[in-house]
């Protein structure tokens, strides 16, 4: 039980960082083939592992690819949102305005090609980054079952729970 005098207006009554029994949103599965010493395979799938109710926003998956890659656009191919081979932060960077719950997952092929270079330095493979906001998600599975208030007045009540990536990475 948390008792206390409201404020007037909103405000935020509670802000909580979990570690541990955590249900993660996304399923990324992500294939990564070196083939000779110029080419890269990409095959990434990701899948919503929350209810059909719900939907995701503002997902951006960052996909690393080696330091003298090159790719074009008809060597990426996207079932759901947009990607771009964006070389400034070496990376496929894939976009989705709306993630839904309801979908069995969405699948990107790419293939980038790496310039010949006079120093052939292995690859070392940095992680895919994920970044995303699920409203109404609750990774945590902490649940508000009951709200109180008592006051003169007629107040709004209402919870908020909102789900968002800190430091998500998919270690390739």
């Amino acid at each position: 039980t948390i008792s206390f005098p409201p404020p007037d207006g909103e405000f935020e009554l509670m802000k909580y960082r979990i570690t541990s029994n955590i249900s993660l949103p996304f399923k990324l599965i992500a294939i990564v083939n070196e083939r000779g010493r110029n080419r890269v395979e990409y095959d990434i799938e990701i899948k919503p592992n929350f209810s059909e109710k719900l939907f995701a926003t503002n997902v951006l998956v960052k996909i690393p690819v080696p330091e003298n890659a090159t790719a074009k656009a008809k060597q990426i191919k996207v079932k759901g949102g947009k990607a771009k081979y964006h070389p400034t932060h070496q990376a496929i960077v894939w976009k989705f305005k709306r993630f839904p719950g309801t979908v069995d997952g969405y699948r990107l092929q790419a293939e980038v090609n790496r310039l010949h270079s006079v120093q052939d330095k292995p690859w070392v493979r940095p992680p895919i980054l994920l970044e995303f906001q699920v409203p109404m998600y609750c990774s945590s599975g902490l649940h508000v079952r009951f709200l109180q208030v008592l006051e003169r007045y007629k107040p709004t009540k209402w919870v908020r729970y909102i789900t968002q990536a800190g430091a998500y990475q998919i270690r390739i």
